[in-house]
């Protein structure tokens, strides 16, 4: 996701962009009624099935794969299945889309469609990846992105804000080892909850080498300390 998307920390102005692509859909036609049953029109239903390819992707590859934080596959899944399997969140994000009303004009959906949030998502997003890849960084990425934001504050600032201290920790290590390496570095986190205690590691990628690196590890009782404790070390061995 670009540094222009991240800034924004609304849900309206990520939904304004895809609702401008909704409304385009069918926009001369009327509401179609409400169809019998509880399918999805063929056509819509294998939209939604390899719309599903689409979200998994971009929820993996980008959004999970770009967090500042490195998440072992439970933490992943755990994510995965707080912000998609659950379904409140698709729920609230596609009616707040009007996927739905758009669909309506071109087919009738069952009376309940929005029961459907997860299929309607992934109808939207396979139309957007064939249409307007451009806006799935919207529709999906940016998304997730806010629901992160509102789970753990700390790992982003809001319009406006300063810099929270986590990224200007980050900051400063990845400085002092691109000076001590003369090579570009990317530094990542990584924690773990075990029982009444925070296991931390600070990783980095140095140069062209692809693998993450452990350059320190802690553990402490709460994360805040964990991180700090981890930093501090890191920047010592880097100095």
């Amino acid at each position: 996701m670009s540094k222009g998307i991240a800034s924004q920390n609304s849900l309206k102005a990520l939904a304004y962009p895809v609702r401008q692509f909704l409304a385009a859909w069918g926009a001369a036609q009327r509401l179609a009624p409400a169809a019998a049953g509880d399918q999805l029109p063929p056509p819509y239903a294998l939209a939604a099935v390899r719309g599903e390819a689409v979200l998994r992707e971009r929820f993996f590859g980008h959004f999970i794969a770009r967090l500042p934080v490195q998440l072992d596959a439970a933490q992943q899944l755990a994510l995965w299945n707080r912000f998609v399997e659950d379904g409140g969140h698709l729920t609230t994000w596609v009616q707040r889309l009007g996927v739905a009303a758009a669909l309506r004009r071109e087919a009738a959906l069952p009376e309940h469609a929005p029961q459907h949030a997860r299929q309607l998502y992934a109808v939207l997003l396979f139309a957007l990846s064939q249409e307007q890849p451009q806006l799935l960084p919207w529709a999906a990425d940016g998304f997730f992105h806010h629901l992160w934001r509102q789970q753990f504050p700390a790992e982003a600032a809001a319009p406006g804000k300063a810099q929270p201290k986590t990224d200007m920790l980050r900051e400063q290590l990845a400085r002092a080892l691109r000076k001590r390496h003369g090579q570009s570095v990317a530094v990542r986190e990584s924690f773990q909850q075990q029982g009444e205690h925070v296991r931390f590691a600070l990783l980095a990628k140095i140069g062209q080498d692809p693998r993450w690196q452990t350059l320190v590890q802690v553990q402490r009782p709460r994360l805040k300390t964990a991180r700090h404790a981890a930093y501090d070390a890191a920047l010592e061995l880097a100095s």
